[in-house]
């Protein structure tokens, strides 16, 4: 065996040698990371009864943590909890806005996967685009969206009907999913204030399950839109807004 196998089998033992212990660094500092933010986690739902933590990541900026909670909201606060900073994270090289980037990815939505057999649909013209709406009967704010969705066409509108702003949503809600036509019975109520003239008493399980998929999708406002390429707008959005979005996809 020659001068340079020695040397080579030598520096490849020692190669690997080095790579077991990187290895074994990464292993443990992801481990400490981890417990760290599972204590994080603890921490911050025993200080703050009413807070429900998703998920905990550690930053690459100091001392700092992103939180996520359950309704995909972002906090951030540091490894001893002392504190807690909610607002927008903004890089200063380049005028980014962090936080808004890391809700965009934590808010986009499988279209494909929501059962549009809880919703009805609203065709404009040929329907060939398609968005979801989470709309409340009684939230001053789809209506205002209602009559911007008026001005667009070619366009297929889901609604899945909520009913989180209290007990008569609940009822107005069932009565217009018990209207014979329930797309055109939202659109008349959001639009001209008119009710379908029915008790109510149909089949309106969709109201429940629709309440339990926007909490799941961690909407808890309305109108949500949803559009197919998994992006979502919060608010009465404009049609410049939508028609953007919808140009976005092909």
């Amino acid at each position: 065996m020659t001068l340079w196998t020695h040397k080579k089998q030598f520096t490849i033992a020692m190669l690997f040698s080095v790579g077991l212990l990187m290895g074994c660094n990464v292993s443990a500092n992801n481990t400490q990371t981890a417990a760290q933010e599972k204590k994080i986690k603890t921490d911050l739902e025993s200080k703050v009864k009413q807070l429900e933590v998703k998920s905990v990541k550690k930053m690459t900026y100091g001392d700092l943590y992103e939180v996520v909670l359950s309704n995909n909201d972002i906090i951030y606060t540091n490894a001893n909890t002392d504190f807690t900073l909610i607002g927008h994270m903004i890089n200063n090289k380049d005028m980014s806005d962090m936080t808004q980037t890391r809700l965009d990815e934590l808010n986009v939505v499988d279209f494909k996967t929501l059962p549009l057999n809880q919703s009805f649909s609203l065709v404009k013209g040929a329907g060939k685009r398609q968005i979801i709406v989470f709309e409340d009967p009684n939230c001053g704010y789809c209506k205002l969206f209602r009559k911007t969705l008026e001005q667009m066409d070619n366009l297929t509108i889901h609604t899945f009907a909520i009913d989180i702003l209290g007990a008569d949503s609940t009822v107005k809600a069932k009565q217009l999913l018990c209207a014979k036509d329930p797309a055109h019975a939202w659109d008349e109520w959001m639009l001209h204030k008119t009710l379908p003239k029915n008790q109510g008493d149909c089949d309106t399980s969709n109201l429940a399950k629709n309440n339990i998929l926007a909490e799941q999708l961690g909407i808890t406002g309305t109108p949500t839109i949803i559009f197919e390429n998994g992006k979502r707008i919060p608010g009465a959005a404009s049609k410049e807004d939508i028609e953007q979005i919808l140009n976005e996809i092909k």
